[in-house]
């Protein structure tokens, strides 16, 4: 007599039963018995971790496509001719930023000359990364930040998306598309403008973009402390650790394009908080009258603006 066929089958399927119910139950457990927390409850971090591998391999995708840095050298070109065009003769917040990238550009690999624009007011304190070296600065982050090396961390996040090919990638799949017909690189360079500035990066890519900033940060004469306090100024205006802890919502998290302010907050202010006890006797500058009087460093060095040593490691 010869054995059931499917009782193989049926074993494999009351054992992975047996690990679900396992799995719910312990799940279960850890959120009744889960110590209290400032932080809204969240899945944005494993949906981060998840997309990683599948944005590596959209990357590797899109740089298989024969659009090259020569390509982008010339869209940020057009870029920059477009802003530059719009400045406004002494305006004293684009003179502050352009005294702030050189700040920046020793830190940048990719040959190309980078330089931030303010665009005025666009409804909420934001930045934007473009092929070719182009940050764009609304009026309102630079009312929303509290200090220079907030702002730092800021351009820091969005060169990071132009140094890690974020911006280029994004748009790699329509200049291949277009390259062939009669558009000329102004109407490329529209077309690109339009979905960068609508289109927002992975969790994957704000991730990497965060990180780089931090290390930048950590590389220059800024308080390296400053990235968390970025994010939490940028956090304010919608609700702060203050609001009421939300449940789960494992499609808000999914869909959501920047992993939460609060977390991002708390990560980068205990990273800074463990550096600074691994260099107590480290001096960095902050800088908080620097944005208020928009004069960068070191054009103003004020003594009382340098922070460093046992008041920086208990933070």
């Amino acid at each position: 007599m010869s054995a059931d066929p499917r009782g193989p089958g049926r074993l494999r399927l009351a054992l992975l039963a047996l690990l679900l119910a396992g799995g719910a139950g312990l799940v279960a457990l850890l959120a009744r018995s889960r110590p209290g927390s400032p932080l809204e409850a969240s899945l944005a971090t494993p949906f981060q971790l998840l997309g990683t591998p599948v944005h590596l391999v959209d990357r590797l995708a899109s740089r298989a496509i024969p659009v090259g840095s020569l390509q982008e050298r010339q869209l940020g070109n057009t870029f920059r001719q477009r802003y530059e065009a719009q400045l406004k003769p002494g305006d004293p917040n684009q003179t502050y930023l352009d005294g702030l990238m050189p700040q920046l550009r020793p830190h940048a690999r990719r040959p190309f000359p980078y330089r931030a624009f303010l665009v005025g007011r666009c409804g909420s304190p934001n930045a934007w990364a473009l092929p070719g070296g182009v940050i764009l600065v609304s009026q309102e982050l630079l009312e929303q930040l509290g200090s220079e090396a907030e702002l730092v961390a800021g351009l820091a996040h969005e060169l990071g998306h132009i140094e890690l090919g974020h911006s280029f990638d994004t748009v790699r799949f329509q200049l291949l598309a277009r390259r062939g017909g009669s558009e000329r690189l102004g109407q490329l360079a529209d077309g690109a403008a339009r979905l960068l500035l609508q289109q927002s990066y992975s969790k994957a890519a704000e991730h990497e973009a965060d990180d780089y900033a931090h290390a930048l940060l950590l590389n220059s004469r800024y308080d390296p402390g400053a990235l968390g306090r970025a994010f939490a100024a940028l956090n304010r205006p919608h609700g702060g650790w203050d609001r009421a802890e939300r449940p789960v919502d494992p499609l808000r998290d999914l869909l959501r394009s920047h992993p939460p302010g609060a977390l991002r907050q708390a990560d980068y202010a205990q990273r800074a908080a463990a550096w600074w006890r691994q260099h107590p006797s480290e001096r960095r500058y902050v800088g908080t009258a620097n944005l208020k009087q928009r004069q960068p460093l070191p054009q103003l060095d004020l003594a009382k603006e340098w922070v460093g040593g046992a008041a920086q490691a208990a933070r």
